[in-house]
């Protein structure tokens, strides 16, 4: 008899703690507040709103091309014609004058900031680096 006391003695004891209620944990955060504190601590901020981004910045202008001047011809009756950039511009877009040493032939190109620039036959303006450069053999 003792035996099975002792057999029994463990599955009593087993019975009274499933039935005596345990401890009850509760909420372990106060406010749906701090459970998305934690989650922005942890994953990051929430995604944007898509709707709400800000669209992107434009995107800078392309520079502009090098300005060539292939040629000049100029009439016996004061018209002119000038090859920018193998593109014939005829009057009034072209404005022919003498350079300071005298010579005929030289284009005077306004850009649109205001600066002036000075071509004679076979030279090119670099507007990326403001300078005036003997333009290559060879190129079209």
């Amino acid at each position: 008899m003792r035996r099975a006391i002792l057999l029994l003695l463990p599955l009593a004891c087993g019975m009274a703690a499933a039935q005596a209620p345990g401890p009850q944990l509760g909420r372990l955060f106060a406010s749906p507040e701090q459970r998305a504190q934690l989650d922005a601590q942890r994953y990051g901020p929430p995604p944007a709103d898509p709707a709400l981004a800000l669209p992107p910045p434009p995107l800078p202008p392309p520079p502009t091309p090098p300005m060539e001047l292939n040629g000049v011809v100029q009439r016996s009756s004061g018209r002119s014609t000038v090859w920018l950039n193998q593109t014939p511009q005829t009057e009034p877009y072209n404005q022919l004058g003498h350079d300071r040493s005298g010579a005929t032939g030289t284009l005077t190109l306004r850009l649109s900031t205001g600066q002036v620039v000075l071509l004679k036959p076979g030279q090119r303006y670099d507007p990326a680096t403001g300078s005036v450069s003997e333009a290559p053999e060879g190129q079209p």
